[in-house]
């Protein structure tokens, strides 16, 4: 958690952003080359998704096949950022997930 910390916020940033474009990444982990201007903390910016009766999972979202611990008639599958986590990344991994029940 980097609450209060922008070093250490602006260390990890710079870190993953080395990992994927290593072709960069001398340039992106040197703070005199890549300068930070200004860090803003948005409360609420990517709402929780856990501790509710059925929160969503960073790890491969939940089974398309299901809702709310009900099956799904055969062949409809669900598909959105709130079977994953309430990105466009969690709307496009749930995509996958659904794709791949509906070939089953």
């Amino acid at each position: 958690d980097f609450d209060g910390n922008d070093d250490e916020l602006d260390r990890a940033a710079r870190s993953q952003l080395a990992e994927w474009f290593p072709s960069h990444a001398e340039a992106i982990l040197d703070p005199s080359k890549w300068v930070l201007k200004a860090t803003y903390r948005i409360s609420n910016a990517q709402p929780a998704q856990f501790g509710v009766p059925y929160p969503a999972s960073v790890n491969k979202g939940r089974d398309a096949a299901t809702f709310r611990g009900f099956k799904l008639p055969d062949g409809m599958v669900l598909a959105g950022d709130h079977m994953t986590t309430a990105s466009l990344n969690g709307a496009l991994g749930s995509g996958i997930i659904a794709g791949d029940a509906a070939c089953k």
